[in-house]
């Protein structure tokens, strides 16, 4: 089963190389289809730039950015790539993850500009009202963190609509063929569930062998099957994706969470966290939690 890394790959390149803000939206559940291609994408679900963050600590501006699912998924319908600014005055290249007759999502690229003033017109429009020193600290971090970028941005808009039929044909695949499993690590799901019900617990790799009634060799490919280097980083993973369903599913604080799952360093799970899911707990519970993603019945 396919990992689809070269995605997060390509992603990442983006936002390290070009300083750009990748978001994917998600209106049909298309990630679902996959839970290889769930774990790949989800970490770009929500919006993890500082400012936007900023943004969406007020009602107002959550919803205001929440409006904006219904239009953008109009406007893909018409599977054309375009450019637009948000209510918070960021400008967006938006691609449409769509096929003839359906539109799955789109891949949304910000943190950059195109016209001189337009998003700082949009800012302080969004912003009336608010106290001197929210204005100031939004200004603060549009100036930080929406900027000019080094690239033409229509020079990486093809390379994104190859993404966006990638993820297309991942779908239907995943769809046409119902039977898509780990088949390959048939104990996986015996392995994974011990170690999720003994997080507390310092967790060796004979310990998992013997209380799965599996060989060594099993748990090697298990491991290489979840892409990981080396037991100890297998548990890690799963681990982390253990925090992200209490995160997402509990009221409870990421550091009581990192306790509950074995981590005596709160700052190591964070650590963790933010390399596996590129954003820190506290943040991903607080804006994601609340995320919410229109689906096409």
């Amino acid at each position: 089963m396919p990992s689809y890394t070269i995605i997060t790959s390509y992603l990442e390149h983006l936002k390290t190389i070009h300083s750009l803000d990748v978001t994917i939206k998600d209106y049909s559940g298309f990630i679902y289809t996959s839970e290889n291609l769930e774990r790949v994408i989800r970490p770009y679900l929500a919006h993890s730039s500082p400012y936007c963050m900023f943004i969406k600590e007020t009602e107002k501006g959550y919803q205001r950015c929440l409006a904006q699912n219904r239009p953008l998924y109009e406007k893909c319908k018409q599977r054309k790539p375009f450019f637009g600014y948000c209510p918070a005055g960021i400008c967006e290249l938006v691609i449409p993850i769509a096929s003839k007759g359906k539109v799955y999502g789109s891949i949304n690229v910000s943190n950059f500009s195109l016209q001189e003033g337009r998003g700082d017109f949009l800012r302080d429009r969004l912003m009336k009202g608010e106290s001197d020193a929210r204005k100031v600290t939004a200004r603060f971090l549009y100036q930080q963190f929406v900027r000019h970028v080094s690239v033409d941005i229509k020079e990486i808009q093809f390379s994104l609509e190859l993404l966006g039929e990638f993820i297309v044909e991942i779908v239907r695949n995943a769809k046409g063929n119902e039977t898509e499993k780990k088949v390959e690590v048939p104990d996986e799901k015996k392995i994974r569930t011990y170690i999720a019900e003994n997080m507390s617990q310092k967790i060796l790799a004979p310990h998992v062998v013997k209380a799965c009634c599996i060989t060594r060799s099993a748990l090697n490919s298990c491991i290489e099957n979840s892409n990981a280097k080396n037991f100890r980083e297998f548990v890690n993973i799963i681990r982390i994706e253990q925090s992200e369903k209490l995160l997402l599913e509990t009221d409870t604080n990421p550091r009581e969470i990192a306790t509950s799952l074995g981590f005596k360093d709160y700052n190591h799970f964070c650590r963790l966290f933010q390399e596996q899911v590129k954003i820190f707990p506290s943040d991903y519970q607080k804006y994601y939690k609340n995320e919410k993603h229109q689906r096409e019945e």
